[in-house]
């Protein structure tokens, strides 16, 4: 059953064009997000100060404090052109926040394929995608993202898969919250307009992180290797070499950052 609060209409707001379901706390808003799909027309977002069950890939536990993240999900009816796209998604997210920090702070954040954001060497912020299937059909995809404003968003964690840090911490501090996501929706909506187009992958590849140097990557299998990021391909693969010079293509591995910079 849905919490009451979904269904209350003080708790939705608009933002830059978007119904935005607004909560003091949830378990997860990806999951709210897919719950409601079927019951709300539209597209919407779902935005919550605190989120105590939210995850990462491989079900990863995503770790908050109240007030020290920015978490909330997107969920986008899928045009049928952007049927051929699912693989872009998580890098809509990622160009969108870079887009944003580039404009309004004059910070440079790259790609960490394929969902996280990284600022100076370190992941800023993570994004899950999540599709809604109508049947056989992909029918909507869920957004979701988390961006670390302060350190305590990941303080109380144990050992990170890779370095963090956060907006404060490279110096941008977020006063007015409501101002910042609505931007950030703004972006978002001027990406998606590029997502199937040429520029859109040509931007992927040029703020792409790790280009050019060797890092572990960890496979679903338990495998890990050194491969090189070479370019992303239009399907959202990550076409690598490995230490003998050969080109590998990989769908489903993800990197495991070294603590230093770029």
């Amino acid at each position: 059953m849905k919490p009451a609060q979904f269904s209350q209409p003080d708790n939705w707001r608009e933002l830059a064009g978007w119904r935005v379901l607004i909560l003091e706390e949830t378990g997860s808003t990806n999951d709210d997000s897919l719950n409601l799909a079927n019951e709300i027309l539209g597209e919407f977002v779902v935005w919550a100060a605190h989120q105590t069950a939210g995850r990462g890939r491989e079900d990863r536990s995503w770790h908050d404090q109240p007030g020290s993240a920015l978490t909330f999900s997107v969920l986008m009816r899928l045009k049928t052109e952007e049927t051929g796209c699912l693989g872009r998604f998580s890098a809509l997210g990622a160009l969108s926040l870079i887009d944003l920090l580039k404009s309004e702070f004059d910070l440079k954040a790259k790609v960490k394929w394929p969902n996280d954001v990284f600022l100076n060497g370190k992941k800023v912020s993570g994004i899950l995608c999540e599709i809604h299937w109508k049947g056989a059909k992909p029918e909507a995809m869920v957004l979701g993202v988390g961006i670390n404003l302060t350190d305590h968003a990941f303080k109380s964690v144990g050992d990170l898969r890779s370095p963090a840090t956060s907006l404060e911490a490279e110096g941008v501090l977020v006063s007015k919250l409501e101002v910042f996501l609505e931007k950030l929706l703004k972006a978002i909506q001027q990406r998606r307009r590029m997502l199937g187009s040429d520029q859109f992958l040509s931007d992927w590849n040029e703020n792409l992180a790790y280009k050019g140097q060797f890092v572990q990557f960890i496979q679903y299998q338990g495998k890990t290797g050194l491969f090189c990021p070479e370019y992303v391909n239009p399907d959202g693969s990550l076409t690598v070499s490995n230490q003998e010079g050969e080109k590998i293509i990989l769908y489903s591995s993800e990197i495991s950052a070294p603590s230093s910079s770029e």
